[in-house]
């Protein structure tokens, strides 16, 4: 991602959910002073709504986990990083030059996934963490810090875990296809189409929890957030079910997969 002007440019506007929230803690905590107005108006705000006090792990959670931007952010990045990743090895005819180097399967999957998980968590859960430090640090004192470091690692936790299953999805969708646009097109009709379809189902029948078991986004969320303590939009054991038949489905297709292409490589 970063070997080009483009991916670079990608990967910067991506932080821009980052940029604003510290510019509104910067408002709050009078680092920026814009005077008296905008930011009472913004401690009313923080009053209202949870997801923009500082206090609440939903300053940080909603940073990622929020529809708009944050899974336009999931779609650039893995489509830009992760539903390529095996298949653009295929097409370059590149796997059967691992098999033969002593390189196994599993361990090349392996490899790919924890590649695209590292570089995603730089924005899930690298950036929430760097909010928080923002936050402590722009404080009058330390009791911010005292009050929000018991959630910071079961809301790490619960991002990461999001983030995980996410890329896992995305690098075993990419070793089933044949080319590198196939696996892309195929990731995006995924995760937009499965967002669309439950939330449209939602509203149908009147019930949000339909959303954790037919989108991936959604199902994510509902994860990282009650992990975080926050009030998830949906059961956890519905996403959690999701989640796991969804990679057991996919796993059991890599494997027939990968294990022909070995045989024939």
């Amino acid at each position: 991602m970063f070997r080009s002007k483009w991916g670079v440019a990608l990967f910067c506007a991506c932080l821009l959910p980052l940029v604003v929230r510290t510019f509104v803690l910067m408002i709050r905590f009078g680092v920026v002073n814009f005077g008296a107005s905008p930011r009472r108006n913004l401690l009313t705000q923080s009053q209202a709504f949870a997801q923009w006090d500082p206090l609440r792990a939903d300053f940080y959670v909603e940073m990622v986990m929020a529809t708009w931007p944050g899974l336009l952010v999931l779609v650039f990045v893995t489509s830009f990083v992760s539903a390529g990743a095996v298949a653009r090895d295929r097409a370059t005819n590149a796997l059967e030059l691992y098999w033969t180097r002593g390189i196994s399967p599993w361990g090349y999957l392996l490899a790919k996934w924890v590649g695209s998980l590292l570089l995603l968590s730089l924005l899930t859960c690298v950036g929430p963490l760097v909010l928080w430090g923002f936050a402590c640090l722009m404080a009058e004192d330390w009791s911010l810090c005292a009050e929000t470091a018991l959630f910071v690692v079961p809301m790490l936790s619960g991002l990461l875990l999001a983030t995980a299953a996410w890329t896992a999805i995305c690098v075993l969708l990419s070793a089933l296809s044949q080319a590198p646009n196939q696996a892309i097109v195929g990731w995006c009709m995924l995760v937009v189409g499965s967002t669309a379809v439950g939330a449209v189902l939602s509203r149908v029948f009147h019930d949000p929890s339909i959303r954790t078991w037919l989108s991936i986004w959604d199902a994510g969320g509902v994860v990282a957030r009650y992990m975080a303590g926050v009030t998830a939009r949906g059961p956890i054991e519905s996403a959690a079910l999701f989640f796991g038949g969804v990679l057991l489905v996919l796993l059991l297709l890599v494997r027939r997969r990968l294990a022909l292409s070995e045989a024939i490589g």
